[in-house]
C-alpha cells in the first residue's frame, strides 16, 4: 500500500493550540514517496477512518538547515507554510536529537527560517516579511480594505501573504462569536481574485494590544482552532490600521500567540504539543 512493503511505520501526533498534526519522519530516508503523499496525507488525516489531523508534517534532511520541513494539508495538498507546524516540527527535531535547545534552522518551500526552541518547548519563528503586492499574494490587484459583497452583506477584504496567503476581515466582538463563517469563507477562498486561493480570518479588536480571530484554512477548508500564518497576517493588518499596539496577542479558539515585529519582521511565540506516538498499521488504512 502507497508503495511501502513495511507493515506498520511509526508516527506522532501533535498540535499547536489545537491545529493538529501527524508527523512522518524521514530523516533517514523516504518512507513515503512522493508520488504517494498526497493520497497517503488525505487517507491519514480522515478522522473516522485514520488517525486524524488538519495536516501532516514530514521531518527531512536538510543540507543548509537542521532539518526540511513538508507540510500537506489535510487534502493532499502542499502548503509552502505552517505557523503552527513549524513549532511542533520544531519541538520534535529537538527532542529527537537532530538539533539542540536554542536557535535551529529550518528549511521551508518559503526560504530558511530561524527559530528558537524553549526548554519548555515555547518556539518563537522568524516568520518573515509579509507580503502585500499581488503579485507575492497571489491576488488579481491588490486589496486593502477594498469592499466584496457576499449575501447583501458587504465585507472589507485585506489580502496579504505571511508565508501563504490570508484575507483578513474585521468584525466587532459579538459578531464574531455569533458569525457562520464558512459560506462567507468560502465564496472568498474560492474567488477569481486569487488565483491560488486564500484561507480567511474573521478579527475583532478585544483590547489595545489583543485580537480574537477565526480562520478557515484553505486545504482543510473548514475552520480550524488556530493558524499561526493567519495570526500573523491579522496582527500585521490590525498593526497597519492602528487598532492594536505590540506585542499583538493573538486569541484563537485553541489558545494564544504573541506576535510582534522587528525591522520589518515578524516573529511568533507560541507552544507545542506532543500529544502521543503511535504505529501506523497501513493494512487497516481505508482509502
Amino acid at each position: 500500500m502507497f508503495g511501502i512493503e513495511l507493515a506498520e511505520i511509526d508516527f506522532v501526533k501533535m498540535h499547536g493550540n489545537g491545529n493538529d498534526f501527524v508527523l512522518f519522519d524521514e530523516y533517514s530516508g523516504e518512507i513515503i514517496s512522493e508520488k504517494f503523499k498526497p493520497d497517503f496525507v488525505k487517507t491519514v488525516c480522515d478522522r473516522r477512518f485514520g488517525v486524524g489531523a488538519d495536516g501532516v508534517l514530514f521531518v527531512q534532511p536538510s543540507a543548509i538547515a537542521n532539518a526540511r520541513f513538508r507540510y500537506f494539508n489535510s487534502d493532499g495538498s502542499e502548503a509552502k507554510m505552517c505557523g503552527n507546524g513549524i513549532r511542533c516540527f520544531s519541538r520534535y527535531i529537538v527532542e529527537e536529537g537532530y538539533a539542540n535547545f536554542g536557535k535551529i534552522k529550518i528549511e521551508t518551500l518559503v526560504g530558511v527560517l530561524e527559530l528558537w526552541v524553549g526548554e519548555g518547548y515555547e518556539v518563537k519563528v522568524n516568520m518573515g516579511r509579509v507580503r502585500t503586492s499581488a503579485n507575492e499574494i497571489p491576488a488579481k490587484r491588490e486589496l486593502w480594505g477594498d469592499g466584496f459583497k457576499v449575501e447583501g452583506k458587504n465585507f472589507n477584504l485585506y489580502a496579504v501573504n505571511s508565508g501563504v496567503p490570508h484575507v483578513v476581515i474585521f468584525l466587532d466582538r459579538d459578531e464574531l462569536e455569533r458569525f457562520d463563517i464558512i459560506p462567507i469563507a468560502r465564496r472568498i477562498r474560492y474567488s477569481e481574485l486569487f488565483p491560488e486561493g486564500t484561507n480567511v480570518n474573521f478579527v475583532s479588536t478585544i483590547s489595545d494590544n489583543e485580537i480574537k480571530i477565526r480562520t478557515y484554512e484553505r486545504g482543510v477548508e473548514n475552520e480550524t482552532l488556530s493558524c499561526g500564518t493567519g495570526s500573523v497576517a491579522s496582527a500585521f493588518v490590525a498593526l497597519k490600521e492602528g487598532l492594536v499596539s505590540e506585542p499583538v496577542r493573538v486569541k484563537t479558539k485553541g489558545g494564544d500567540l504573541i506576535i510582534e515585529f522587528k525591522e520589518g519582521e515578524a516573529f511568533m511565540t507560541g507552544g507545542a504539543s506532543r500529544v502521543f506516538d503511535g504505529k501506523l498499521r497501513l493494512s487497516e488504512l481505508r482509502l
